[in-house]
């Protein structure tokens, strides 16, 4: 794993840093009383604290799993499939639960749009849990038994993780007056 991590590492680095320091430019420009040039905008997109939280779990996992060097190369791209798919599939549900809840706020109810969009939500259900199901076999291909049970719950501590850090960045957000971040992506 010495030339993966010689390369994978210096890049996290770099990350690190660059999310600190925009991270500081940040809580600087909130010190002097604005947060971008709209006053509301959010220092850190969403999808950038995506992606760098993407990178942590990469790294993470190889870490965690133990990977050769044999491995990683055929891990990484099955790994970014399983967090595209997930993506995409959350973004996905977001949106019919979204119609959903336009079509119960409506007047008048209109109960055949929402059937269909409550077929279209089961339907999507359906798909996505095949789609991470095959993500995770393509995944699982890769591993031996152990590093398939690590990966299982290396992912639990993940997701843990993130909402603590979700919910310490609203309450920061709250206590200097400003509105958090969204738990819901």
């Amino acid at each position: 794993m010495k030339l993966t991590r010689s390369f994978v590492l210096p890049c996290a680095l770099v990350a690190g840093l660059l999310i600190a320091a925009h991270l500081e430019a940040g809580q600087d420009r909130g010190r002097q009383g604005g947060r971008g040039a709209a006053g509301n905008a959010p220092v850190v997109t969403p999808l950038e604290l995506e992606r760098w939280f993407d990178s942590y779990v990469l790294l993470q996992a190889q870490d965690t799993l133990n990977l050769s060097d044999a491995q990683f190369p055929r891990f990484l791209p099955r790994l970014k499939a399983l967090q595209d798919t997930r993506r995409r599939n959350l973004q996905a549900r977001r949106q019919v639960l979204n119609a959903l809840g336009r079509l119960v706020k409506a007047t008048p109810f209109d109960e055949a749009q929402t059937r269909d969009q409550l077929k279209a939500l089961r339907e999507l259900d359906t798909r996505a849990a095949e789609d991470l199901r095959k993500t995770y076999d393509a995944l699982d291909e890769v591993l031996d038994a152990v590093q398939q049970a690590r990966f299982r719950v290396f992912e639990e501590v993940v997701e843990r993780r993130k909402i603590d850090l979700l919910l310490r960045a609203r309450q920061r957000a709250s206590d200097a007056g400003r509105p958090g971040p969204s738990i819901v992506r």
